[in-house]
């Protein structure tokens, strides 16, 4: 299975209600978002799914990488907050690649991305790798038996923003 990893693009420090959930991508993360959406749409197929965070900047975010790639509504997913851990999504991975499902994107937030990064790519919950904001990883599990991912790749909002086509 193949499984992205997007983090949300550029938001505003504080949100008009103060509350943390609510904070919106910035013009110039939203204009960011979409330059990167161009590379991503000639890098990656449609996904068979997208999960998103609850929070308002990662389902923004969803709504240029869903717009770009044709892909299906992004589905709110509650364990993608960043205070969660990583481990249940793990889980309902798994349970998604033994349905057969061949590829998952899922937008969040850090540390949760990072942790769950390195939990694909090492084994070990507590070895994160962290992502840029912006930063689209790709990783694939070579079989159904584990959820044991390699590195496909990993490119940064910049560099997607920079290719040509």
């Amino acid at each position: 299975m193949r499984i992205y990893l997007l983090r949300h693009g550029i938001a505003e420090d504080r949100a008009a209600s103060g509350h943390d959930h609510d904070r919106a991508l910035t013009e110039e993360g939203w204009r960011r978002l979409r330059k990167a959406a161009r590379t991503w749409r000639a890098l990656v197929p449609k996904p068979a799914q997208v999960w998103v965070s609850p929070l308002r900047r990662a389902r923004e975010t969803a709504e240029v990488f869903c717009a770009a790639l044709d892909a299906p509504p992004a589905r709110v997913e509650p364990s993608l907050t960043p205070e969660s851990g990583c481990q249940t999504v793990a889980r309902l991975l798994e349970a998604e690649q033994i349905a057969g499902v061949d590829s998952i994107a899922v937008i969040g937030h850090e540390p949760h991305l990072g942790h769950l990064l390195g939990l694909l790519l090492t084994g070990q919950r507590h070895l994160p790798m962290p992502l840029k904001k912006g930063m689209l990883v790709a990783v694939e599990t070579p079989s159904i038996a584990s959820l044991l991912a390699e590195l496909r790749f990993a490119l940064s909002q910049r560099a997607a923003a920079d290719c040509r086509d």
